[in-house]
């Protein structure tokens, strides 16, 4: 099926745009799995929940650049 201009430069702001937001969310779980790793006293469960939540973002953030870079080819 051909996708349109239009619909082709949409799916692509679209995605950008979810991108962005996904790389913001993994800037944030980055830094709060690095207070934690960092702390004098660690808190291991909420260091093993930051770091399963900075996993989840991080292949949820992968996906996204496959699927724009795949949109851009």
């Amino acid at each position: 099926m051909q996708l349109s201009s239009m619909t082709l430069i949409n799916l692509r702001r679209d995605l950008a745009s979810r991108v962005e937001t996904a790389t913001r969310q993994w800037l944030v779980a980055r830094a709060a799995y690095r207070r934690l790793h960092d702390a004098n006293i660690k808190d291991l469960s909420a260091l093993r929940d930051a770091a399963l939540r900075l996993d989840q973002v991080e292949r949820g953030r992968a996906a996204l650049l496959r699927d724009l870079k795949a949109l851009s080819d």
